[in-house]
């Protein structure tokens, strides 16, 4: 004999689109963000982006902050290509780049930290010469 077994179609659909839509709205916050904040970093004048040319200014951590800048760095493996929203930290014996205002991707790990800061000034005399690719 058959047992006969009673999905309810309706309710599994439900849960179906709910966690789709799910989905879609977090891909879609990340990608707002983004959008956002290259919109914001775009509309700064050239008139104003020229006065803060030269401005930078250092956290206690180390974390070196030039405004509007968009330099793409590569591992030194070339694995990985981040785009450089204008922050750079040393954390351990990680090079950090800021990749958006509140977001820190690690780059590379070195062998000590010394290592790591001496590449972490590489990248920032890169941004000062106005480079657009830097290969670490």
């Amino acid at each position: 004999m058959e047992e006969n077994k009673n999905f309810d179609l309706d309710s599994i659909m439900d849960e179906l689109s709910s966690r789709l839509e799910d989905m879609i709205e977090d891909a879609l916050i990340d990608q707002i963000d983004s959008a956002v904040t290259c919109a914001v970093q775009d509309a700064m004048p050239e008139a104003l982006g020229e006065s803060f040319s030269d401005f930078e200014f250092v956290l206690k951590d180390g974390t070196i902050v030039r405004p509007k800048q968009h330099m793409k760095v590569f591992s030194p493996d070339k694995s990985k290509l981040l785009i450089c929203y204008g922050g750079l930290r040393v954390d351990g014996s990680s090079l950090m780049i800021q990749t958006r205002i509140s977001s820190w991707e690690n780059i590379a790990y070195y062998q000590s930290r010394e290592e790591a800061i001496e590449a972490l000034l590489k990248v920032k005399n890169a941004m000062e010469s106005g480079v657009s690719t830097f290969e670490l």
